[in-house]
């Protein structure tokens, strides 16, 4: 295992990920298959991996359910990727799911959310939405214990992951026991911030508005009312302001939440779990907070 991130890259032997702002969209994705691919080595094995489909408002979507045992009625993370919004699918992150179903002992359900800039805002949220009241009706079906699922999401898919709960929130839908959040993507466009940032932004938008309440940009919204979060975060990423933000706003809404920092990683130094030993680490601590949600939130709802 190495111990600095520059180690862990430079034992990718020159694989670099896509770049949408100098290549067509399909290369972009093709070079970032082939990155993904050289950072899922020594994927834990798992007992289960059954693929499902389910019927959404923009065709079919794809999810797989991820168990490291055949235990039945277990409860469920609910997993969705970062990679921009543009890029990724359920085997792009195979590693960090396999990991986490094996840290965990949970069901991990991947969902493969629509790509941009093909499919943008609102319809990545639409689709997350659907599937989750899937899981919901099919729980018992699927070996899922009933109202324990907790959001995983990093990057783009914390994003996703935060627009999800508040939507459940104004819906007063069922809510998970809590949301687990790697850097989140959540400040919406700036000025100033990177070239690639803005494509990332621009291109999941549209024509949305970021100021619409509620709306694409989770840090513009109301956040009271949320269930207890889990952020993590490198000190080298430049999403590590997002993050920060979000978590003196969960604090200033009376939300629950503990921010873990890792120092002298970059933004996704996570999907290096195979050979970078702090990337392990966060994934233990990630794991450990939501075994804690599940713990805290069986606490809650026992009768006295």
């Amino acid at each position: 295992m190495y111990r600095t991130f520059q180690e862990a890259r430079q034992a990718l032997a020159g694989q670099r990920p896509g770049d949408p702002l100098t290549m067509s969209i399909e290369d972009a994705r093709r070079q970032q298959s082939l990155y993904f691919r050289a950072l899922n080595g020594r994927i834990p094995e798992v007992a289960r991996s059954d693929s499902h489909v389910v019927q959404g408002p923009h065709g079919d979507i794809p999810v797989r359910l991820v168990s490291a045992h055949r235990q039945q009625k277990a409860p469920c993370v609910v997993f969705l990727r970062g990679a921009g919004f543009w890029a990724g699918g359920i085997d792009s992150h195979l590693g960090t799911i396999h990991r986490l179903a094996v840290l965990t002992g949970c069901v991990l359900a991947a969902i493969d959310y629509r790509r941009t800039p093909e499919y943008r805002y609102p319809a990545q949220q639409e689709e997350i939405l659907c599937v989750l009241a899937w899981l919901r009706r099919r729980g018992a079906a699927l070996g899922l214990q009933q109202d324990a699922w907790v959001l995983f999401g990093e990057s783009a898919g914390a994003t996703l992951a935060l627009s999800a709960a508040l939507a459940l929130r104004d819906r007063g839908a069922a809510m998970p026991a809590g949301l687990v959040l790697f850097y989140p993507n959540c400040g919406g466009p700036k000025t100033g911030a990177r070239p690639y940032s803005r494509w990332v932004w621009q291109s999941y938008l549209g024509n949305a508005d970021p100021q619409a309440v509620p709306g694409p940009v989770p840090l513009l919204q109301d956040l009271r009312g949320l269930p207890p979060m889990w952020l993590g975060c490198g000190t080298e990423d430049p999403l590590l302001a997002d993050t920060r933000d979000l978590a003196g706003r969960l604090e200033q809404a009376g939300v629950p939440r503990q921010l873990a920092l890792f120092p002298a990683m970059p933004h996704a130094f996570v999907m290096h779990a195979a050979t970078l030993q702090p990337a392990r680490l966060a994934l233990e601590q990630a794991a450990q907070a939501i075994r804690h949600m599940f713990d805290s939130s069986s606490t809650e709802t026992r009768p006295s």
